[in-house]
């Protein structure tokens, strides 16, 4: 079934957007090793060239080292880059990035937008069906897509879809989805990978049992179907051998996923062919890796930011100056070169430059002496007691580490405690006696308003959303708003600047760095890339 995506947009800066976004760099996972400024594009990675009858010759078992087991297998319930990661084998939508940040088609052939960017139309692909042998059609598309964003059925992505204010179906294999504001961003949105469609029985069971597991029951219909879950051991997956796209047919029986939070005992797996694939990489072990005959290491761009989030719900951090303090405590230069290995830089802003959007600002310094003048200004000459919450994996515990020396010295006492990443995830959403926290942050749709309003709007706090610091900036919420609902590229990109300055210099974060991506491969392992966010796409993956 050969697929080619045409868009019909009068919306004349969404064309413009999409340009720019595709020109986002980010070199192939199955290069040679490369370096930090590489621009390799990806070989061997299979194309659409390949029939049927070569796809059918699938070989050999995957297995792929992560460094936290998934929080959910269910795409409308789960914020973390290794449930996505894993969810992408299983599961599609109507579009996908490529590696370049490329939109391509995967169930739509195309769409359009209306004059004023209001609404977005899809022609679907049809003879598509599930795992399950349900059909996947334009009414499915809507049940799934009125489902998440149901605020009864308490789903973690259902803000992601808020911007969604009608669907509705045109004929069997077109719809429409309505936005009661302009919204030139939709596609991007929609090519997401929580914007993935799950088999309409499993909703059907799901409204029928409030406790049947959508989590632990994921029917989508992507190249790979679920066999297996075994908490904290492994996750399988199996070759669907009625994938509907003849083009892109599997090239591996299955794949295997396996939770090791210990990043040397990763790398130590990769080295002796335990694992074919490893992410993310420890900084420590890069230089290492690249000297290892049988290994392919990628270090690339990312557009993950790390920061301290802050509860303003806590007293103490409702002055600015605190805030201030805080982020002239901390050597982001020290960090990158002691945690980071130099494979990072520091953060300028709220969101890494490789997103669309971005702005950069100029940077707290790192400087003691005036950070302590801050505190003392702010009435905490004496300073204060806080608790710093991490996911328990090598890089993360070690950045809480780092921070809480700095912070020590200017009279910030800050005791670490450090989770499985499901269980922080839980706790933030919760929303209760949270104070400091490590994060990672990347938009999955590679532009501005998806990296900054999750974050820092109004709207979007606990339960289950990511303002987790609750922080409330009324001026921000309307130029969220405002930067949306323009038709001008430049005037969108101009709010998004001035948002970024205001973040910035108000200071609900801490703001560390920005990573690079690192992954490793076999030499024998090729048909893999990576986005930006550090996604690893693995649907053509192949192992000779």
């Amino acid at each position: 079934m050969q697929r080619q995506l045409r868009k019909k947009s009068k919306a004349k800066w969404m064309m413009q957007f999409l340009l720019i976004i595709c020109l986002l760099f980010l070199a192939a996972c199955s290069s040679n090793t490369t370096s930090n400024n590489s621009t390799n594009t990806q070989p061997d990675q299979n194309t659409n060239e390949n029939n049927t009858e070569e796809a059918a010759e699938t070989s050999g078992e995957l297995t792929v080292g992560i460094e936290a087991e998934p929080t959910s297998l269910d795409p409308f319930n789960s914020t973390d880059g290794n449930s996505a990661t894993v969810q992408s084998t299983m599961f599609e939508g109507f579009l996908r990035f490529d590696e370049k940040m490329n939109l391509v088609p995967v169930l739509a052939t195309e769409y359009n937008f209306n004059e004023d960017a209001t609404e977005i139309t899809f022609t679907l692909q049809q003879g598509v069906k599930f795992h399950d042998g349900t059909d996947f059609n334009a009414e499915v598309a809507k049940e799934n897509l009125d489902f998440v964003r149901d605020a009864e059925n308490g789903l973690a992505r259902a803000s992601f879809f808020s911007f969604i204010s009608e669907v509705t179906v045109n004929d069997e294999y077109s719809i429409t989805i309505k936005s009661e504001e302009p919204n030139s961003a939709m596609a991007s949105y929609m090519a997401h990978s929580s914007a993935s469609f799950k088999s309409p029985e499993e909703l059907k069971k799901k409204k029928e049992d409030p406790d049947h597991n959508l989590d632990r029951n994921p029917v989508g219909t992507g190249p790979f179907k679920f066999q297996e879950w075994k908490d904290s051991e492994q996750i399988v997956v199996t070759k669907n051998e009625n994938y509907w796209n003849d083009q892109e047919q599997p090239k591996v029986d299955s794949i295997t996923f396996l939770p090791i939070v210990e990043a040397s005992t990763r790398v130590n797996k990769l080295k002796t062919g335990e694992v074919d694939v490893i992410f993310p990489i420890p900084t420590l072990n890069a230089k290492e890796l690249e000297q290892e005959e049988n290994v392919d290491l990628y270090v690339g761009s990312s557009t993950n930011v790390f920061y301290i989030g802050m509860n303003f719900k806590e007293e103490k951090y409702n002055d600015l100056k605190v805030r201030q303090a805080m982020n002239h405590a901390v050597d982001k230069d020290g960090l990158i070169a002691q945690i980071a290995d130099g494979y990072a830089q520091v953060a300028d802003s709220a969101i890494a430059p490789a997103v669309y959007g971005y702005a950069g600002q100029s940077v707290y310094e790192h400087d003691k002496e005036l950070a302590k003048e801050l505190l003392k200004e702010a009435g905490m000459e004496e300073g204060f007691k806080a608790t710093l919450w991490t996911r328990n994996t090598t890089e993360f515990v070690s950045v809480a580490e780092y921070v809480a020396i700095q912070l020590k010295e200017v009279g910030i006492d800050v005791e670490v405690q450090a989770f499985e990443s499901g269980t922080l995830f839980e706790m933030l959403d919760a929303g209760e006696e949270t104070d400091l926290w490590i994060g990672r942050w990347s938009p999955g749709t590679g532009e501005a308003d998806y990296g900054l309003r999750p974050n820092f709007a109004s709207d979007r706090v606990p339960p289950n959303f990511n303002n987790s610091g609750f922080y409330i900036n009324e001026e921000l919420d309307g130029l969220f708003d405002d930067a949306l609902r323009t038709p001008d590229q430049d005037q969108a990109l101009s709010i998004y600047a001035d948002i970024q300055m205001k973040i910035y210099e108000d200071a609900p974060w801490v703001f560390l760095h920005i990573p690079d991506t690192i992954i490793a491969k076999g030499k024998d392992v090729n048909g893999i890339y990576v986005l930006p966010s550090g996604g690893v796409h693995l649907n053509l993956v192949e192992k000779q």
